[in-house]
């Protein structure tokens, strides 16, 4: 599980669903939607300190850095692969960004259609309902 401490920085809330923007290292903001509003959950409060949380497996990798402007993915960083262990039918990729070390499980099949190699920069994109926020 990728891990990132951060702060609150903004809640958008329609209903029962919340968008909640946290900044994290001081340098991005990456969004996650919750099915919880401030009135319901006691940590949705603009400078709480919470950590970010995804699957290895919910990293999508892009070649085309400038291409992923065109996607609805909002969440998205560069960073370079520092290392490469591939499987029989699982590749695990410990890429470096701004963040930190992010690590992303990817079919092999994946890996050898985007030509993956190690210091290859690439963009990591994760989808908001794929962020889970602790508090």
């Amino acid at each position: 599980m990728n891990s990132f401490p951060g702060s609150i920085v903004d809640i958008q809330t329609s209903g029962s669903i919340s968008i909640v923007g946290v900044r994290v290292g001081g340098c991005a903001d990456f969004f996650s939607v919750v099915i919880d509003t401030p009135e319901t959950a006691p940590y949705l409060v603009v400078g709480r300190q919470v950590q970010l949380l995804f699957k290895e497996t919910e990293v999508v990798l892009a070649t085309d850095k400038e291409g992923v402007s065109n996607i609805s993915i909002e969440n998205r960083i560069l960073g370079t692969i520092l290392i490469i262990k591939r499987g029989v039918l699982l590749s695990r990729l410990v890429l470096s960004t701004q963040l930190g070390e992010v690590v992303a499980i990817l079919s092999e099949k994946s890996v050898a259609q985007l030509g993956l190699k190690e210091n290859m920069e690439v963009a990591v994109l994760i989808k908001l309902n794929e962020i889970i926020l602790a508090p």
